[in-house]
């Protein structure tokens, strides 16, 4: 079996050896330039191109930066199929774009190019005709004397480049007119809202109303008793905040009971608020629980309160202001 492998391997070695000048007759490789010489920093267009059989496949060489020490490969484009003259032939070519920025004769080796004779199969080289550059220096002329630098060019505006800034100040400017216009009618809108006098609502009539709209809201009839007795005692407690400039929302019974008493509010009232009140903290802190009668009876010793406060408040102002016409007619 070993013998049967080797002789086999010898027969495709053989045969392959044999093929390969046939093969290389059919292709051809090759590089041209349009000039064998350069400047310093000058591109060089070089075009690699195979010409093979059309079932033949080509694979191309990769570059790099360089193509050798000291030529640089700018840009290499990518291989394209050219048009070919001979029937059945395929031609392919590649343009590589040269420079060097040091002078000196430069040599160029062949190029392989790999080409097979159809897929997965052994690929062979066909190599490109070597090539001499000569990079040569910008001469400079060192007998003549220096001249001075040239000044800037000026260059006339174009319509087109001015268009740009004329609508951009144009747009400008409209955008600060509508602003301003806007801050402008803004301002004497708040004004004339300003102007009209909205009137505010006493706080005896606000406490009053505010009673009779927890009455109908009929919360101790759906059992949210707590809520009931909070919501009695914060009206009456910002009543007397807005009515005497009493904090009552932060002090307790007992020192709102205390702060009135400078009032001089009628005693009947006076002890209808300590009850409303005291029920009411039992109710939020002690879990109490009062009948049906006794709600509407707080709510109603609430309403009585604000209006003879308020009674006692008006009958002093009447007072002092009787007083003082008194005594304006006796110093006459």
């Amino acid at each position: 079996m070993k013998i049967s492998r080797l002789i086999k391997s010898f027969l495709l070695g053989f045969v392959l050896l044999l093929s390969g000048p046939a093969l290389n007759q059919n292709v051809e490789a090759f590089i041209t330039v349009p000039s064998d010489s350069i400047l310093v920093g000058q591109r060089l267009p070089l075009d690699i191109t195979i010409n093979l059989p059309e079932q033949f496949t080509v694979r191309w060489p990769k570059f790099g930066d360089t193509l050798i020490k000291n030529i640089e490969i700018l840009k290499a484009e990518e291989p394209a199929r050219q048009k070919s003259s001979v029937a059945g032939q395929a031609s392919f070519s590649q343009r590589l774009y040269l420079t060097s920025f040091d002078t000196g004769f430069y040599y160029l080796p062949a190029i392989p190019v790999e080409f097979s004779t159809g897929p997965d199969t052994v690929f062979y080289q066909a190599l490109t005709n070597p090539l001499m550059i000569y990079v040569g220096s910008v001469d400079v002329d060192t007998a003549g004397t220096f001249k001075p630098i040239k000044d800037n060019v000026s260059v006339p505006l174009t319509f087109a480049e001015v268009l740009p800034w004329i609508i951009g100040i144009l747009g400008l400017a409209l955008l600060i007119f509508l602003i301003l216009r806007f801050v402008v009618r803004r301002g004497s809108r708040l004004e004339t809202i300003a102007e009209k006098i909205i009137p505010t609502i006493p706080p005896h009539i606000h406490a009053l109303n505010e009673l009779e709209e927890l009455r109908h809201s009929k919360l101790w009839q759906s059992g949210q008793i707590k809520l009931y007795y909070t919501r009695l005692s914060e009206i009456v407690r910002v009543y007397l905040e807005n009515q005497f400039s009493i904090l009552a929302v932060e002090m307790t019974t007992d020192e709102i009971l205390g702060a009135i008493r400078p009032l001089e509010i009628n005693a009947e009232a006076t002890n209808k608020l300590s009850t409303a009140l005291q029920l009411s903290d039992l109710v939020k802190f002690a879990k109490a629980q009062p009948s049906a009668l006794e709600h509407e009876i707080c709510l109603q010793h609430m309403i009585d309160f604000v209006q003879e406060s308020y009674g006692n408040l008006i009958a002093a102002a009447n007072d002092t202001e009787e007083d003082f016409t008194n005594d304006k007619q006796v110093n006459r």
